[in-house]
């Protein structure tokens, strides 16, 4: 399945990324509800029906396990809202529900505060995940109690809970997509932080192992200030990094900064990007003949795969692009009213550029003649032809490649992942994070004014990275992210060895 127009490809999620600021900007405050448990009732329904009206998984005949999920997720908020009397009862309820899907793209957003205040308690100590030769260990690395567990002692479990069920029931269920490392390592440090979520049940009594010994510890909650929670997370967490947008030397050859890949042109990124992509179609030989070009994707959480694309096609060749790239076999639409009422709203938004209003007017007519036909889905048609001709004569891109990337690389992040390796870099740094075929988002304020649904509107068919399937790199890096020099000292050790094979 070839990639839609470059310049349409970013239409989409440049429009979704600005719409939830403006919402927040042109609502008025919105009020407390008389009644939480109404207030639940309503969000959960509608968050429900905005998902079978628009959603591709009600009517997808590969996802049998979606309507299911779907009505018995209803239920439970549903039930929960008998009880309801707090924001905290709300919120948490809500966001169990849409993080139960394990999707990234499907969820709730934009949360209005109606004057609730934050408060949480902690046990005086918090803990990090920490990842050695016998996996993952919650380990206690900030205390202010001399009674607490010392820092490196490492959890056993709390209350007949193993620390990986504690960690999952805590947190999983309001993280989702649980079973993906980069989630558990960005939500671990709020273990032992209790925002008083009134449908899990925190911990009183637990296990740690400090040095060789098994010691208990009754836990002690109490307020949790601001600063000191702040000071804590600093400790447990692993300080992110995002690239600088750039084109630059390196003892190894051309390093290629790819820390956002937002889709909008206007936007700080864009703009960068658009120079970049400049500076690789001017200095294009150079690179191509260098000893080793990283591209580095520390910091990027996605956006729009043109770009990515774009500069693929001037260094591999646009023949060699298409002929490697790991395409889906088809794209569905689900064929909504809504959807179809985000498609032409985008036309208008977008198009005074001719590709993009091509593009756009061949979804808004595909869905309208389904929808008029009775089809709950439409299967946008491919604009080239099923398999790529391989590319004549060997590649021009005569550099040894790699692609470095964090725990948050998502969405057009994985796109790029993807390609680079299909062109032969080898993947270095940490593990990716995932997502699901469900794509192209567009966000609902349900009606209530106090949150925002996003549902996607489309589905890939037979991609061949699975659903919430990660990239494992080659060869892990396990110092700090925003340690450039160190990490280009490391890459070039590795790329001497790959040279030399």
């Amino acid at each position: 399945m070839s990639r839609p127009l470059a310049a349409a490809s970013a239409v989409v999620l440049a429009l979704a990324a600005f719409s939830a600021p403006a919402l927040a900007q042109d609502a008025a405050p919105t009020p407390a509800p008389e009644n939480w448990g109404t207030a639940l009732a309503q969000d959960a329904q509608a968050f429900h029906d905005a998902i079978v009206d628009s959603h591709p998984g009600p009517v997808d005949v590969e996802n049998p396990g979606f309507n299911p999920h779907l009505e018995a997720g209803l239920a439970e908020a549903l039930e929960r809202a008998r009880t309801a009397d707090s924001y905290e009862d709300w919120y948490f309820a809500l966001q169990e529900y849409a993080a139960s899907f394990n999707d990234g793209h499907l969820s709730l957003s934009g949360w209005a505060g109606m004057g609730h205040v934050w408060t949480a308690h902690w046990p005086g100590f918090l803990t990090g995940l920490r990842t050695g030769p016998d996996g993952e260990r919650h380990e206690v690395v900030f205390s202010r109690d001399p009674a607490a567990p010392p820092e490196g002692a490492v959890l056993i479990g709390c209350d007949g809970r193993s620390a990986g069920d504690l960690a999952a029931e805590m947190i999983g269920r309001g993280a989702g997509r649980w079973s993906l490392p980069s989630r558990r390592a960005i939500f671990a440090s709020t273990l032992f932080v209790d925002q008083h979520n009134p449908w899990v049940r925190r911990a009183e009594q637990c296990e740690f192992r400090v040095g060789a010994e098994t010691r208990p510890y009754q836990l002690t909650w109490r307020e949790l200030p601001d600063a000191v929670r702040d000071e804590g997370f600093a400790a447990a967490r692993s300080p992110r990094f995002t690239a600088p947008i750039e084109l630059r030397a390196w003892s190894g050859g051309q390093w290629i900064g790819l820390g956002g890949f937002n889709g909008d042109p206007a936007s700080a990124d864009g703009m960068a990007l658009t120079a970049l992509q400049s500076a690789v179609e001017a200095r294009a030989d150079e690179i191509r003949e260098a000893p080793a070009v990283v591209f580095d994707l520390r910091g990027n959480g996605g956006g729009s795969s043109a770009w990515i694309n774009a500069l693929a096609a001037t260094l591999w060749s646009e023949a060699e692009v298409k002929a490697r790239s790991p395409e889906a076999e088809a794209v569905d639409w689900r064929t909504s009213e809504k959807n179809l009422a985000t498609i032409e709203e985008y036309k208008v938004l977008m198009g005074s550029n001719p590709e993009v209003l091509a593009w756009l007017t061949a979804i808004a007519d595909g869905l309208r003649a389904a929808r008029e036909e009775g089809r709950p889905l439409w299967r946008q048609p491919d604009e080239e032809e099923a398999t790529a001709a391989p590319p004549a004569g060997p590649s021009p891109m005569k550099a040894r490649t790699w692609v470095l990337t964090d725990s948050g690389c998502a969405s057009a992040c994985l796109d790029a992942v993807d390609l680079l390796k299909a062109l032969g870099a080898t993947h270095v740094g940490q593990e990716t994070s995932g997502d699901t075929a469900y794509m192209e988002i567009r966000e609902e304020p349900l009606p209530g004014g106090r949150v925002v649904a996003r549902i996607p509107m489309k589905v890939y068919r037979g991609r061949p990275r699975g659903d919430n399937e990660t990239h494992v790199p080659v060869h892990e890096w396990r110092g700090a992210l925003a340690d450039t020099a160190g990490i280009e000292a490391w890459l070039a050790g590795l790329d001497a060895a790959a040279a030399r094979r």
